[in-house]
């Protein structure tokens, strides 16, 4: 029977990860540099990586989470290690997943597991969130990975005005929940 690990990578990763546990009933490891959002979160596994580099605050920077994961490898790799297949849940764009989810996919590969990033893009009016994304899109495209990504801007065109940024934001959660679901039969 194959193992697999779903991962919860960063502040809006962890949010994702709390509705995939919700409707799937999955264990899932958070992972952030922010201790406060750690502490507080509803998962039992859970690993603060880059506590010197991001001093227990959220990374903000595609480099401090470089930095973070590059200072914590050794946590993560114990962390991950057993698994066959590594599901990362990550909002891209801010300064965790962005910066310590390359790191991490490539440590997870080394190690032989096959990997499954599913993401959430900023909304265009997040400019330099969605920069940031676009930025990072071609690199984890040729890391050879299964990517399911969840374009906020593209649901907003297609959602129509007048609804509130949670509906989407729920909307992308569900859609992804029922994306792990699959990805777990």
């Amino acid at each position: 029977m194959r193992k697999t690990l779903v991962m919860g990578l960063g502040g809006a990763g962890m949010n994702i990860a709390k509705h995939v546990k919700d409707k799937v009933g999955c264990d899932i490891l958070a992972v952030n540099t922010n201790a406060e959002t750690l502490a507080a979160s509803p998962f039992s596994q859970r690993l603060q990586i880059g506590p010197s580099s991001c001093a227990g605050k959220a990374a903000k920077s595609l480099m401090r989470g470089q930095l973070a994961a590059e200072e914590s490898l050794e946590d993560i790799k114990q962390s991950i290690k057993g698994a066959d297949r590594l599901i990362l849940l990550a909002g891209l764009g801010g300064g965790t997943a962005t910066g310590a989810g390359p790191i991490i996919i490539d440590l997870a590969l080394s190690m032989g597991m096959e990997v499954v990033l599913v993401a959430t893009l900023p909304f265009e009016f997040e400019s330099v969130q969605r920069a940031t994304a676009m930025q990072a899109l071609p690199d984890l495209e040729k890391k050879n990975i299964k990517m399911i990504l969840h374009d906020h801007a593209k649901a907003l065109k297609d959602g129509g005005a007048g609804k509130a940024l949670t509906d989407y934001y729920n909307k992308a959660s569900e859609s992804i929940a029922k994306d792990v679901a699959e990805l777990l039969k």
